[in-house]
């Protein structure tokens, strides 16, 4: 076992037996992420659907260019569901409807967490699923585990999405963000896949691709001895829009960019 998934373990004990405290960092007051009157509809929404909860983990996503936030609510240290929060109506709307159709198709290779909701208030929209698993998740490093996972993606996602007669036919569904912190594996190795807002019609090879990148970049994984052009122009234009004017050449997504020269495309 790695020395960082130890270091988390480890955390996630400590927490356990002696609460939050025992994190080091800067401790704050909470702050309603949201206006006050939007905060208090979203909570009783929320608490119909996953029941009373005493207290949540925050997650504000760190890349400037990607908006909204996240939220495990828990109930005496075990979660009691998972909240994604979004300032895009639609983009909630369509992944509710994408984790829907996913999870009834009972996949083999992967699971996800049965979505339980949605709603919007304000500019803000949310998504409410059942709780992730309630300690740290291992990313999955074996690259013959990410095809086989990638395929029956792909598979459902065919029958999933809607394609629209502009869509070339021989493009196949793809999660569009299939990165080591989107691919994880639970403690008996069960493969869990989250965060499907980026699910759509894409270019045969272009989650295998920027699942290798990603991987490349997080754990030092081989890259691809090649791709194929269409899918690693589009990865290009994926990662190039999120970029933002300030970022430093090591950023992730100038990392991604420069990674990506590095695999041959024909």
């Amino acid at each position: 076992m790695r020395p960082v998934v130890i270091a988390q373990r480890l955390l996630y004990i400590a927490v356990r037996v002696l609460g939050p405290g025992v994190l080091p960092g800067r401790r704050d007051a909470w702050k309603d992420p949201v206006e006050t009157e939007i905060w208090n509809s979203f909570n009783a929404q929320w608490q119909e659907l996953c029941g009373i909860w005493d207290s949540a983990a925050l997650y504000q996503r760190p890349q400037s260019g990607r908006s909204g936030f996240a939220l495990l609510l828990l109930r005496e240290g075990r979660g009691v569901g998972f909240i994604r929060v979004t300032a895009s109506r639609l983009r909630a709307e369509k992944e509710f409807s994408v984790m829907r159709a996913v999870h009834a198709a009972r996949p083999e290779t992967f699971s996800i967490a049965r979505p339980l909701g949605h709603g919007h208030g304000g500019e803000w929209a949310w998504l409410a699923t059942e709780s992730v698993p309630n300690y740290p998740l291992g990313a999955v490093r074996r690259s013959t585990t990410r095809e086989k996972v990638t395929a029956e993606i792909s598979t459902v996602l065919d029958e999933v999405l809607q394609r629209g007669s502009e869509t070339p036919r021989h493009w196949q569904g793809s999660h569009g963000d299939l990165a080591p912190w989107n691919l994880r594996t639970e403690w008996g190795g069960a493969v869990r896949v989250i965060d499907w807002e980026d699910a759509a019609f894409a270019p045969p090879g272009v989650d295998l691709l920027y699942g290798a990148l990603t991987a490349h970049l997080t754990f030092g994984a081989r890259l691809p001895t090649a791709t194929n052009i269409e899918a690693a122009q589009w990865v290009a234009e994926l990662v190039s829009t999120r970029r933002t004017v300030d970022e430093g050449m090591g950023s992730v997504n100038n990392r991604l960019l420069a990674a990506l020269e590095c695999v041959p495309a024909h």
